[in-house]
């Protein structure tokens, strides 16, 4: 029987930056991936001979300068692309192309609207503002919310100087954004439809909700504190796939003396006396540590890997009861030749290739495609965010003018209606949203290849995320900061001695942000 410090249960970029650390502060590691690669949902795979694509997670930004720096990632190869454009396109043909120049930006903006742009200036400002106060937080411990020591005290007084430094208007806004719902803000800020349902598209991807629910607003302001080689609230792409990023932080690991162990997947978390012993894989290995990091989500971690049996019956309601659907769809497609787009036609490489693609209709749109997939019935048309990264490295593919695309498809439900399964409904969801992306781009099905679509129901079997939640949890005001996933956990730490979470289940969230394993790792070493 093998014995270690500390175990990591999946070699996801949280639990490699978990590992990353502790092996800093001299502990001896051992990762276990139940995958035959590293890399959890920050992977790049040949998906089809050939075409080679993000599978899973498709951009960066919130990955924390601070680990890029810490871990020497860019010494072990990870180089970020910047995305400099940003289209928002609708099926009449009428597009919004941003670059970031404000003579062109406020070109576009006057096509729908004499006064959105300023007006959008303005609201990106305070999402800046209000995004700056939740960056801060981000490396840093949630206090417990029964602030009964002088340090949980102190941790909530950072948050409120924060605050306290804005001005009355800021105060408010950033109240709006916590609490608020989104229709609410778009409707103060815009005048456009056009622009509303640009705006409205930025609550999406993180989210599983409509435009009136409170509290969804609170996605812009998660997508809002990345940033890109000192570039504040940049979007891009990886040299080489979002396992480049992984592969770096794996490679870092390894020198550091950390083992990672691949196709070993964990049956269960071991207990004696109340406190954890190591974990049992599937194969019936016994591997022993003081300490288990979980990269899982809170469902799978304390549910099914642990079990009830070690927990009070209070906190396995409340687990129970934590919300966990992203209702996400991801569609990779192969690609022999250039996407022509309708609305800007162009059989070269152009910025509309070279963008952020956003297909949405109007804000209604949106609230359609929630309440749609709220009945178990996939969105019919979705929502759909769609990056050609291939546009920006051509090594993904082997052909010369061959490309791949990304599609993050919503809102998409995990249980079907009328007893209907993924398994035989996947072709034809597929079927209709290539239909749809015709519209858009119609020489799509000529230089088609092939198809690679991973559903909800998919994400939970490749990657054990529960309902296929790629946040590991709902991104809303009481499932964060002190409360995510639970008060008895939010610090990392968790009710079982030993036992500490290190994924996106806990703070700050979901994203590729490193930031989870990063705090998890700090929480480690100190109690060590």
């Amino acid at each position: 029987m093998r014995h270690y410090d500390a175990i990591i249960i999946g070699a996801g970029h949280n639990g490699l930056t978990t590992a990353n650390y502790l092996a800093q502060g001299g502990m001896r590691v051992c990762v276990v991936e139940r995958r035959g690669v590293v890399g959890g949902a920050a992977v790049t795979e040949e998906f089809y001979p050939g075409y080679r694509n993000s599978i899973f997670s498709y951009v960066v930004s919130l990955l924390r300068p601070e680990i890029v720096r810490d871990l020497e990632l860019e010494r072990f190869g990870y180089e970020p692309i910047l995305l400099d454009h940003s289209l928002y396109l609708d099926s009449r043909g009428d597009y919004l192309l941003l670059n970031g120049d404000d003579a062109h930006d406020r070109a576009e903006f006057a096509k729908f609207s004499a006064t959105d742009y300023d007006a959008y200036l303005a609201f990106d400002e305070s999402i800046e503002q209000v995004g700056g106060i939740l960056a801060k937080q981000w490396l840093r411990e949630p206090p417990k919310l029964a602030m009964n020591g002088i340090s949980d005290i102190l941790s909530g007084l950072r948050l409120g100087a924060d605050v306290y430094r804005l001005d009355e208007e800021s105060r408010w806004r950033l109240m709006q954004f916590f609490v608020g719902a989104p229709e609410t803000i778009i409707e103060r800020w815009f005048d456009s439809p056009k622009v509303k349902s640009m705006v409205a598209a930025h609550i999406m991807p993180a989210n599983f909700a409509p435009l009136t629910q409170p509290g969804a607003s609170l996605s812009m302001l998660h997508h809002a504190v990345g940033e890109i080689a000192g570039r504040k609230g940049a979007w891009g792409i990886v040299r080489g796939g979002m396992g480049a990023i992984t592969r770096a932080m794996a490679d870092a690991a390894v020198e550091r003396g950390v083992e990672i162990r691949t196709d070993a997947a964990v049956a269960g978390i071991n207990m004696q006396r109340a406190a954890v012993t190591g974990v049992t894989l599937e194969s019936g290995e016994k591997i022993r540590a003081a300490v288990v990091a979980a990269n899982t989500d809170p469902n799978r971690t304390f549910l099914k890997l642990l079990g009830e049996e070690h927990l009070s019956e209070g906190f396995t309601r409340d687990i129970k009861a934590f919300r966990q659907e992203s209702a996400s769809l991801r569609i990779n497609l192969a690609l022999s030749g250039v996407p022509e787009f309708a609305a800007i036609p162009g059989k070269e490489l152009g910025a509309q290739h070279r963008a952020s693609i956003t297909l949405i209709e109007s804000q209604e749109h949106l609230n359609q495609a929630y309440h749609s997939a709220k009945a178990g019935r996939p969105a019919d048309p979705p929502i759909i965010e769609a990056i050609m990264p291939s546009s920006l490295d051509d090594g993904l593919t082997d052909e010369p003018g061959h490309h791949v695309m990304s599609l993050l498809c919503k809102y998409m439900p995990y249980d079907l209606a009328d007893g209907k399964n993924w398994d035989s409904e996947k072709p034809a969801v597929v079927e209709s949203i290539l239909r749809h992306v015709e519209k858009f781009i119609p020489n799509l099905r000529d230089i088609l290849v092939s198809t690679q679509c991973m559903t909800p129901l998919d994400l939970e079997r490749t990657l054990g995320m529960t309902r296929g939640d790629i946040c590991h949890g709902r991104l809303e005001p009481d499932q964060l900061w002190s409360m995510r996933p639970h008060p008895q956990s939010a610090q990392y730490a968790t009710p079982v001695e030993g036992l500490y979470l290190c994924g996106s289940g806990a703070h700050p969230g979901g994203g590729v942000t490193g930031a989870p394993g990063h705090n998890a790792a700090q929480r480690i070493l100190r109690d060590r």
